[in-house]
């Protein structure tokens, strides 16, 4: 019997000790907030916590989308790469290829245009310079 309490203990206890090592906050969290275009700090997306994107210049709206992180968007899938996906109001999905967001804190959010393979970089923080 103290056997069988012995293991039972020892599995609960399996959960408690991996489970903590998972500290790392998934992209879907990580994206939310302000992001400065690099090569145009007057242009901002905000990505909010439910699934919409806006999108400003100069202060002004520009358009808002809905967006998706998973593992695949358009002809795109691998298991091992996230991608963000846009959908406008019409329908229309662009990609986009995750390479970072905001690793080690650095304030840098690095995507790829699937479209065009164009890199794209957003700061988090207008004072970040980056090293393009």
């Amino acid at each position: 019997m103290k056997k069988l309490f012995l293991i039972l203990l020892l599995l609960l206890q399996i959960p408690a000790i991996f489970g903590s090592s998972q500290t790392q906050d998934p992209s879907s969290k990580k994206i939310i907030g302000t992001w400065y275009a690099d090569a145009n700090r007057n242009t901002r997306w905000v990505f909010t916590a439910d699934g919409k994107v806006y999108n400003y210049d100069k202060d002004v709206f520009k358009v808002m989308y809905r967006y998706t992180i998973s593992h695949s968007c358009q002809n795109n899938s691998d298991d091992t790469i996230e991608y963000l996906t846009l959908m406008d109001r019409d329908g229309d999905e662009f990609c986009f290829k995750i390479n970072s967001i905001n690793e080690n804190k650095n304030g840098i959010l690095s995507m790829t245009n699937m479209s065009n393979m164009e890199a794209l970089l957003f700061v988090n923080n207008l004072n970040i310079i980056t090293g393009k």
